[in-house]
This record gives structure tokens, C-alpha cells and sequence, in this order.
């Protein structure tokens, strides 16, 4: 199942923190209140008492709550269109079994950030790997403390971050201090997100139109252990450093402990059939790509999290990859400028044992000890 909610909310509209920036707590007013059957049940009222505002339920509320009766208020929420991301994480946390049977998916997208971005990263947060999360940032909204927040995201599994012209009609708050330039990813953050030692469920990182990161930052993301596949976009100093290299007949460059092909040169060698590379589509898509087993047989890294808890996607703000027709317009435009770096679990595997002969480090050149040495000889050997 999957849940897309947009922002709609009127100005001036009673925020209750990040949480309520863009959903509404509240049962729409006089919701089944007339029953064709006559007046409602004990079990419905009790219901809607419950449910009348969300901003003020716990998990602790539930935890002597059968999953019934808790699916009973689940199903209630979807007949007004109020299953909210706090009731979501609530039943995750709780029904963590039945729930994902239930709703093993749920998607905030929203128009424009009405708080610093980090501030919504902390919706994202399961210190208990309750659910797996999924992010896509857009630049243009973001502060650096928001960038050094990402590694709070522990169960962080797929990222998306890019830079895009700003479009939307409604202006940011003025307390988040950002302009409509807002700031690029630069390898300084991404060494801060490894150096961290967080991010160790991270699959998929893409990168849009980033100028200022360079190739310096694949060797620092080869220290995020479950990092399967990176994607860089018309990253300026990433394209001009590919560029500089010829096609090699296997398409692939390997550089910084990845596999690096261009797009084009796949086109070239497979054809353009697929008319765009699957590793451009939705990030959700491509996350679950990852974990499948590929047709050629070739095994891949398992997810260090459970496949069996559901995930939460949030958008800051939305993209949308659903317009398959744009997106193959854009990467056909641009082909030479998208890289994809992959990790090859055999060429690339760390040797455990002792290095082979040829493998063995040149010895440093020490000088010898010599005796003092009579001038007057060295001398007379030029006369």
C-alpha cells in the first residue's frame, strides 16, 4: 500500500511542530456522525473519540491494544483519508509483525520545507530499526547543519540529494535563514558523514547537479560497508574527471575502489532498448532493484536490515521520477554526464591473506654506513 499526501494546509493554519507541517491531526468535522442504520456503536464512538486528534496518541497507548482493534482504527483513518505518518509510525512501532502486512510503505511528499530540513530528518529517525527510510533533500533548501544531520538517520537506506531551480509559489519561513540558492554538497560533508561511523545501512546514494563535489569523495564513501550503488548526475568536477579517460572495452573504469561507467558508453554496448538505465528511476525502485538477485547470476550484498519491516519514504521537497517520459529526455540529453559507480564484489574484494609475491611493497632505500673517507684519494682518481 502505498500513501502520497501533499501539502495542503491553509495559512495560518495551527502548527504543532514538523510532525503537522503538512498533514492535519484532525477527523474531518462531522465525519459519520449521521448512520443510516441509526445512531453508531459504543465500538465506533470510542473511535472517533480516540482518533479525533492524533497529535495527542502514544505507542504507549496501544501496548495492551489487540491488533484487532488497532487494525479497526487503521481501516477507520483510510475511510476519511487521515492515515497520517505519526498513526503510521505508531503501528510500526507497536505491530511491527502485522502491521507490515498491513502497510509496508508510506510516502510524505511535500511542496515546500516550513522548517529547517534537519528538523524533518528526525521524523525519519528508528533508533530500533522499527522501519527503513528513504530521503530525497533538495539543496536548495539546505543549511550545512542540515547536511551534517544526515548521519542521525540511522536506518537510512537510500538518499537522494539535488539541486533544482526554485519553482514553488509558496516562499520559505523566514527563520530558516536559507536562500533560493541554498548550498552544494561538498566531499568535506561527505568525509563528515563517514567519519561519523553512521549511515552503515546506506544502499543507494544519488547525487544531482552537485558542482562542487569531486572524485576525492568515492573513496571516502567506499568506508559505508552497505553502499551498493552511487549515482552521480551532471556533477561537473565528477564529469570532467571521467571524461579525461578513454572508453575501455569492458565500459568500465576502475577508479577509487568502484566501477565506474558512463552512461553512453552503456547505451553504446547494450543499445538503447531500455531507452534509460534503471538506476535513474524512482529511488524506491532502485532500492528494492538492489536487493534482488540479478538474472546473470551474479550474487549481491545483502540488506544488513530485515527486508520484512516496512519503509518510510519522505521528499523535502517532491520529485517526480513518475514522468518516465521526462526523465528519459533528460538523461538522453545529458548521457555523457551521468556516472554510475558500482561496487565489483570480486575485482574489488579486500585480500585477507598474506600478499603475493608481486604484490609485496618495494623495500625503502637505506643508506649504508661508510667509514670516513680521505679526500686526497678522490682526488688523485681525476689526476
Amino acid at each position: 500500500m502505498s500513501i502520497i499526501l501533499e501539502d495542503n494546509q491553509p495559512p495560518g493554519f495551527l502548527r504543532l511542530g514538523p510532525t503537522w507541517y503538512h498533514e492535519i491531526p484532525f477527523l474531518p468535522h462531522g465525519w459519520e456522525t449521521i448512520n443510516e442504520k441509526g445512531s453508531g456503536s459504543l465500538k465506533h464512538a470510542s473511535m472517533k473519540a480516540l482518533l479525533q486528534d492524533q497529535s495527542a496518541l502514544k505507542p504507549e497507548l496501544f501496548e495492551h491494544v489487540h491488533w484487532y482493534l488497532a487494525k479497526y482504527l487503521w481501516d477507520a483513518l483510510k475511510r476519511c483519508n487521515k492515515q497520517t505518518m505519526h498513526m503510521w509510525k505508531i503501528m510500526a512501532n507497536v505491530y511491527p509483525v502485522q502491521f507490515y502486512e498491513v502497510s509496508p510503505y508510506y510516502g510524505l511528499n511535500t511542496g515546500c520545507p516550513k522548517k529547517p530540513l534537519r528538523d524533518y530528518m528526525g521524523l525519519l529517525n528508528s533508533d530500533d530499526f522499527r522501519w527503513r527510510a528513504i530521503l530525497t533533500i533538495a539543496t536548495t533548501y539546505c543549511t550545512a547543519a542540515d547536511l551534517t544531520t544526515v548521519p542521525n538517520i540511522k536506518n537510512l537506506v537510500a538518499l537522494d540529494v539535488y539541486s533544482e531551480p526554485y519553482t514553488s509559489n509558496l516562499a520559505p519561513l523566514d527563520p530558516m535563514g536559507v536562500s533560493n540558492d541554498g548550498i552544494t554538497l561538498q566531499d568535506g560533508f561527505v568525509r563528515g558523514w563517514t567519519e561519523s561511523k553512521a549511515l552503515q545501512h546506506l544502499r543507494i546514494l544519488r547525487l544531482y547537479h552537485q558542482r562542487e563535489i569531486t572524485i576525492a569523495t568515492l573513496g571516502a564513501l567506499r568506508e559505508l560497508p552497505e553502499l551498493q550503488l552511487v549515482a552521480a548526475y551532471e556533477c561537473k568536477n565528477i564529469t570532467e574527471t571521467i571524461q579525461q579517460y578513454d572508453k575501455p572495452a569492458n565500459d568500465i573504469i576502475p577508479i577509487k575502489g568502484w566501477s565506474a561507467c558512463r552512461l553512453d558508453w552503456f547505451w553504446e554496448t547494450h543499445g538503447t532498448s531500455k531507452t534509460i538505465d534503471d538506476n535513474l528511476l524512482a529511488l524506491l525502485h532502485v532500492y528494492q532493484s538492489s536487493l534482488q538477485t540479478p538474472g546473470d547470476g551474479k550474487s549481491k550484498r545483502p540488506s544488513s536490515l530485515p527486508t520484512n519491516i516496512p519503509i518510510l519514504e519522505f521528499k523535502l521537497p517532491t520529485v517526480d521520477h513518475s514522468r518516465r517520459d521526462r526523465v528519459v529526455i533528460r538523461s538522453r540529453y545529458n548521457a555523457k554526464s551521468i556516472v554510475l559507480f558500482t561496487r565489483d564484489p570480486v575485482k574489488q574484494k579486500k585480500r585477507t591473506g598474506p600478499p603475493e609475491k608481486g604484490d609485496r611493497p618495494a623495500k625503502r632505500a637505506v643508506m649504508k654506513e661508510r667509514g670516513p673517507v680521505d679526500i686526497s684519494e678522490t682526488l688523485n682518481q681525476f689526476f
